[in-house]
């Protein structure tokens, strides 16, 4: 017996403005006009002999009917769209991706080589700002950000910040195999200007008695980890982004104390998510932030 099958076309259409919550969005991905979206869905509802979506001020929304049916239409779609992937050549495309400094220089483009000679046909384009971006109004693919808080929802967290002492070699004040805390706790400490966590870090490092202390002005985490590599004080970092310098040897670690301080978060741009090469490079952040290998060889 043959599957009651709609034409594909109108159920792409319904799909993708269920999902967008518009036809223009919808028209937008689809690459086509909003009166063939319209055309669609009317064919659809008509067929089916239901109505999917309801006029209100805003624009449309689903009906309840509407809503079931999106709820198996979009899993249903997906998974044709992975089954298509994989027997098709290797994916390939553009994809855009807004930052900020400290860990696209220090953590993501250190890895870059590894994702090119994996993907060489993905042309992964970075934007650097410190503005916590909306990547679906300013149209990019995925966002990198480090969050102090769980956000509620749309986004992934790569890997927790934690936050440890660093120095370079011969600064830190060293008794037998230890750090001598008193000494420095007489500083000079550097700040990052995200943390104040350096009381916090003496204490569950042992030091029973913590000073008064006066760091500098807190800087920037690039100038705060460039500055410690110069011999210029002790800083408080999360450590992956300082894994270069203590790879090397610009930095070493002055004991195992670390201090959970927030997370790098990763958002997806919904229409974005589908597309085959952002999905991989979704997938290679993933599997790279949950990696042990190094960076200074990569």
């Amino acid at each position: 017996m043959p599957r009651n099958l709609p034409p594909l076309n109108p159920l792409r259409a319904f799909e993708a403005a269920g999902r967008l919550g518009s036809f223009t969005r919808a028209a937008e991905e689809l690459n086509v006009s909003h009166s063939a979206i319209s055309r669609h869905i009317r064919g659809l509802e008509k067929r089916l002999n239901v109505h999917l979506f309801r006029t209100q001020k805003s624009g449309v929304a689903l009906t309840e009917q509407g809503q079931i049916y999106l709820g198996q239409i979009t899993p249903a779609l997906d998974q044709i769209a992975i089954a298509t992937d994989a027997l098709t050549s290797a994916p390939k495309g553009v994809v855009t991706m807004t930052t900020e400094s400290a860990v696209a220089q220090k953590w993501l483009v250190p890895r870059l080589p590894r994702l090119k000679a994996a993907h060489p046909e993905i042309d992964l384009r970075l934007s650097i700002t410190t503005e916590v971006m909306d990547i679906e109004a300013h149209d990019f693919d995925l966002g990198l950000r480090y969050l102090r808080t769980h956000p509620d929802e749309g986004y992934d967290m790569l890997f927790p910040s934690l936050v440890r002492a660093f120095a370079a070699p011969n600064f830190a004040p060293i008794v037998g195999s230890e750090t001598d805390l008193k000494v420095l706790a007489t500083g000079p400490l550097i700040e990052e200007a995200t943390f104040r966590l350096w009381p916090e870090w003496f204490s569950k490092s042992g030091l029973k008695e913590v000073p008064t202390l006066d760091p500098p002005h807190p800087l920037g985490a690039l100038l705060s980890i460039q500055s410690a590599v110069a011999g210029l004080g002790a800083v408080l970092m999360d450590k992956h982004l300082c894994q270069i310098e203590v790879e090397t040897g610009a930095l070493v670690s002055l004991n195992d104390v670390e201090i959970p301080f927030g997370g790098y978060y990763l958002a997806t741009n919904q229409r974005a998510g589908r597309r085959r090469a952002v999905r991989v490079v979704r997938e290679w952040l993933q599997q790279e932030a949950q990696s042990p290998e190094g960076v200074a060889t990569a």
